[in-house]
C-alpha cells in the first residue's frame, strides 16, 4: 500500500514506506517495487501502464543505470516479470516457488560472474554489466532464489491486510512480519478492534 513520504532528489517519485530498507536498494527491494506496482488499494491499482513509473522507481532507489536501459517496448516483458515474481512472493510451498523460479533463472541467463568491487575484493554478481530488462530478468529472480536458498520462504511474503496484496521481504530478526507497511498493520488492527466492538467483546 501507499500513503508515503520521502522523495528522491532526482525524480518526483514518492517511495512508499516499508518497501525498501536502504538506499541504494538491493535487488530484492527492486523486486518488491516491481511487484507492488500493482496495488489493490490504489485507484487505479496498476501503476505500470507505462515503463515510466518503474523507471522513476529505479532512479529513486539508486539504480538509474538500470532505468536508462528500459524503453516502452519492454512493458509486456516487465509485466510478465512482475506476474512471475508475485507468484514467487505468494508461493505456499517451497516446491511451488522452485518450479516458478528455476525457469526464470534459465530464461534470464542468471549466471554469476566474478567481479572486483570498489574495495578491490572479488565478489559474485549476476549480470554485472547488463541494464534494462536484461539486468532485471537476471538479477531479480536470482535475488529471490538466493533468499529462498538461505531461508526457504519465511522471508518472502504478501500483505495480510486484505485487500492489500503488496509484497515484502521480512528482514526482522523474528521473521514474523505479516504486513507490507506500518500503515497496513495499523489498518488491520483498527479493523480487528471494530470487529470486536461489534461482537461486544
Amino acid at each position: 500500500m501507499t500513503a508515503g513520504t520521502g522523495t528522491s532528489p532526482k525524480t518526483d517519485f514518492t517511495m512508499p514506506p516499508g518497501w525498501i530498507h536502504r538506499l541504494p536498494a538491493d535487488d530484492l527491494d527492486l523486486a518488491v517495487l516491481l511487484v507492488n506496482s500493482m496495488d489493490l488499494l490504489e485507484d487505479p491499482p496498476d501503476r505500470l501502464t507505462s515503463v515510466q513509473w518503474y523507471r522513476d522507481a529505479l532512479r529513486a532507489a539508486g539504480h538509474g543505470d538500470v532505468a536508462e536501459g528500459l524503453s516502452e517496448t519492454d512493458l509486456p516483458d516487465l509485466k510478465e516479470l512482475r506476474a512471475l515474481l508475485r507468484l514467487v512472493f505468494s508461493a505456499a510451498t517451497l516446491e511451488e516457488a522452485v518450479e516458478i523460479v528455476n525457469p526464470m533463472l534459465v530464461r534470464g541467463a542468471a549466471v554469476p560472474q566474478l567481479v572486483v568491487d570498489d574495495d578491490g575484493r572479488p565478489v559474485l554478481q549476476v549480470a554485472p554489466r547488463a541494464t534494462g530488462m536484461a539486468a532485471l530478468s537476471a538479477r531479480l529472480p536470482a535475488a529471490a532464489a538466493g533468499l529462498i536458498a538461505e531461508s526457504e520462504l519465511r522471508r518472502l511474503g504478501t500483505c495480510a491486510g486484505k485487500p492489500c496484496e503488496c509484497a515484502f521481504v521480512d528482514r526482522s530478526r523474528s521473521g514474523s512480519r505479516r504486513f507490507c507497511s506500518d500503515w497496513c498493520n495499523d489498518r488491520a488492527a483498527a479493523a480487528a478492534y471494530r470487529a470486536r466492538r461489534r461482537a461486544g467483546l
